[in-house]
């Protein structure tokens, strides 16, 4: 589903990213876990094309190469859903209308079209009751929550999270993790990056550790390397059996939930410089 093929990112003479290889296929979670400065917010960005590769090669679903056309780049971002640290909500905006908005930009305004949706994901974490209030009357816990709402309520293939338990007190920040799990639990592929072990050990799949740009810890490859491994014929006598092609009929794949790919939530920021 998402492929990094020696990928390395530059911002001028600073080192980002350093020759990063992984993969991860639909269904799945993987967190990142590194100091500021390590590279995982130039990760995020580069899956979603804010900013380009200095070298290497990105897939994503069918969206393969670094340079897309602002046409392709819109469509992939549709696959997406994307929590900020700092929300991104708008200030002029009840909590309706910011998740609403999601759906505004994939070109559905009718009421019939975005009302139920809506709803059902401010039901979804909890905020039914607040889809009139503006984001200065929430509190951290709340608007975060908000931002949950706005990333899936196009029921999106892919979940990104930037730190987004950073900003919250413990009590507020466990609630958020269970609704990660269970946004997973649900089929949505989940990827997301944190300077803390104790929210990257609280959801399920890999942890890859980031530092200096590098990985140097965790499986980078996940099922990919044991679908490989699975697929290799085990000894001389398995291979001259399949280069004959008796003795061995091909195995099913298992494969994870998917969801539909709709629009990614939230606004695109400007690419910057290297972030974490």
């Amino acid at each position: 589903m998402i492929t990094f093929d020696h990928v390395t990112k530059r911002y001028g003479e600073r080192l980002a990213l350093d020759s990063v290889s992984w993969h991860m296929e639909e269904g799945e979670s993987v967190v990142f876990l590194g100091k500021s400065g390590a590279g995982k917010t130039t990760l995020l960005r580069l899956i979603t094309h804010e900013t380009l590769p200095t070298s290497g090669r990105i897939a994503v679903g069918t969206f393969h190469g670094s340079r897309l056309g602002r046409h392709q780049r819109a469509l992939l971002r549709r696959t997406l859903g994307i929590i900020y640290e700092d929300f991104r909500l708008l200030d002029d905006r009840t909590v309706f209308e910011n998740v609403a908005l999601a759906l505004h930009i994939t070109g559905r305004f009718r009421d019939e079209d975005v009302v139920p949706g809506v709803l059902h994901a401010l039901e979804e974490v909890g905020l039914r009751g607040k889809a009139n209030a503006f984001p200065r009357e929430l509190s951290a816990g709340e608007k975060q929550r908000a931002a949950i709402a706005r990333a899936i309520v196009n029921r999106p293939a892919v979940i990104l999270a930037d730190e987004p338990t950073g900003a919250l007190e413990e009590g507020s920040a466990a609630e958020i993790l269970e609704r990660l799990r269970s946004i997973h639990a649900e089929g949505a592929a989940l990827i997301l990056v944190t300077t803390r072990r104790e929210v990257a050990e609280a959801l399920p799949g890999r942890i890859l550790e980031l530092r200096d740009g590098a990985l140097v810890s965790g499986d980078p490859m996940g099922r990919a390397a044991e679908r490989t491994h699975r697929e290799a014929p085990a000894d001389e006598g398995a291979r001259e059996s399949a280069a004959a092609g008796v003795g061995h009929e091909p195995q099913a794949e298992e494969t994870p939930p998917s969801r539909e790919a709709p629009p990614m939530a939230g606004t695109a920021p400007p690419e910057s410089g290297p972030g974490g």
